[in-house]
C-alpha cells in the first residue's frame, strides 16, 4: 500500500514542478501504453481461468442489453442537454 503512496506523491511532485507541453505529451505516451499493459494484463488473467471465462460467455446477452441501455439514454441526456441549452441563447 505504501508503494502506491509514493508514486502517487512522486507523481504529483512531477507534475507540480515540471510543467509544460513537454510533459504533457509525455504524460498521454506514458498513460496509453499503462493503459494497454493493464488491458493486455486483464485479457490474460481471463483466459488462464477457463471457469471465468465460461461465465462471461453465460453474462452475454445480460452484459449487451446493459450497455446497449446505457449507450442509448446517454444518448438521450446529451440531446436533452444541448436541447435545453439551446433553448437558453
Amino acid at each position: 500500500m505504501l508503494i502506491f503512496l509514493f508514486f502517487l506523491i512522486t507523481g504529483i511532485a512531477f507534475g507540480y514542478f515540471l510543467s509544460g507541453k513537454y510533459i504533457n505529451k509525455t504524460q498521454k505516451f506514458f498513460l496509453n501504453i499503462s493503459i494497454l499493459l493493464l488491458l493486455f494484463f486483464m485479457g490474460v488473467s481471463i483466459g488462464k481461468d477457463p471457469e471465468l471465462f465460461d461465465k462471461i460467455a453465460g453474462f452475454g446477452f445480460q452484459a449487451f442489453v446493459i450497455a446497449s441501455s446505457t449507450i442509448f439514454f446517454s444518448i438521450i441526456g446529451v440531446l436533452i442537454v444541448i436541447n435545453f441549452m439551446e433553448n437558453k441563447q
